[in-house]
């Protein structure tokens, strides 16, 4: 029997390090749930259910696959399933078969889902403004979408790249 060594620690933190770790800690702790808390109380919808239907409602078709849905939200396949089946069970998405891959399935948007996305855009578009957007100066935002790219896992990074491809175009002209 062999010994099995400790892989090496990792260089410590330095101050610069920590500061921003805490910083993105608390970006992560605070403001999903301050999007949340917000956009349910104005529109019934939480943070990952309005960008699931908005995300079809910018297909021409309305519609994409549950598997590329999840990765583009970084969300397991079971989370969005329970999200669909709640936004089934208002009207706003159907959940149909991929006729080329039958192990495969789609969310589309029906037109009351449409109407939501519609109807609470205007105060989507207010809070993340309040929240993100206007804090951020002009100069910095392509750095940003940039360095905020780069935290993403490749697989994520594709599919947002793929459904966001329409942006990307008229950012770039």
């Amino acid at each position: 029997m062999t010994a099995e060594t400790a892989p090496a620690p990792s260089a410590a933190l330095t101050a610069a390090d920590e500061l921003l770790w805490r910083r993105f800690s608390a970006v992560l702790a605070t403001v999903p749930a301050s999007l949340d808390e917000q956009l349910r109380a104005s529109t019934g919808l939480n943070h990952f259910q309005y960008t699931v239907l908005d995300a079809l409602a910018h297909q021409e078709s309305r519609r994409l696959q549950l598997a590329q849905l999840a990765r583009a939200h970084d969300s397991s396949l079971s989370r969005l399933s329970h999200s669909i089946t709640r936004l089934e069970a208002a009207g706003y998405v159907e959940r149909t078969t991929c006729e080329h891959d039958r192990r495969a399935n789609w969310a589309v948007l029906t037109d009351s889902g449409a109407a939501i996305v519609e109807r609470s855009r205007a105060e989507y578009t207010r809070i993340i403004r309040e929240t993100l957007i206007d804090r951020v100066p002009h100069e910095h935002r392509a750095v940003l979408v940039d360095l905020l790219t780069t935290l993403l896992t490749p697989d994520v990074a594709e599919q947002c790249s793929s459904i966001d491809a329409d942006l990307e175009a008229q950012v770039g002209s």
